[in-house]
């Protein structure tokens, strides 16, 4: 077995305690992202950003307009269906992202103020570094609070797609 580092060994164990700590389910993330930048896409928008099967995201789609957090509307060309939230699905939207930063501020909690800014900058680097085309971009994007990260100007995930030539992630397909 090869030698692994122990950055590698800390970052592995780092990512798994906080994805711990903030289960997500498909039906948030829709809801997220459906709230903002993916408002009016389609089922197939949909299915893509949340690596879903169409049948998946058809009934994920289904499953958020019986709870009334989803409506369907005509789409852009008249024979799709374009999904957009309802003002319960807005709010319900704000209060998951709400939750999510407040559990992501106390796993920060320990770091003092300056050692938040390297966190930050490595951080943007690293989001920088995964960003691998459109896809993955809006992959990586589907629970972001844009107006927090500074999309567009300073979103690294934005900014690195835009270098790579990949098309920006806040519009819908």
């Amino acid at each position: 077995m090869g030698h692994t580092s122990r950055e590698a060994n800390l970052l592995g164990a780092c990512a798994l305690a906080v994805a711990e700590r903030l289960p997500v389910a498909a039906h948030d993330a829709a809801l997220v992202a459906l709230a903002g930048w993916l408002g009016g896409a389609s089922i197939e928008a949909l299915a893509r950003v949340l690596h879903l099967t169409h049948s998946g995201a058809v009934r994920l789609a289904d499953r958020l307009e019986r709870d009334g957090t989803v409506e369907r509307r005509p789409g852009v060309d008249g024979r799709s269906l374009a999904l957009h939230v309802t003002g319960a699905g807005a709010r319900k939207a704000r209060r998951l992202q709400a939750a999510r930063l407040a559990e992501l501020e106390q796993v920060l909690e320990p770091l003092e103020a300056h050692e938040r800014q390297t966190l930050t900058g490595l951080l943007e680097k690293l989001l920088g570094g995964l960003t691998s085309d459109h896809a993955h971009a809006r992959h990586l994007c589907r629970l972001c609070a844009p107006d927090v990260c500074g999309h567009p100007e300073r979103c690294p995930v934005t900014v690195s797609a835009r270098r790579s030539g990949v098309a920006h992630v806040e519009h819908p397909d």
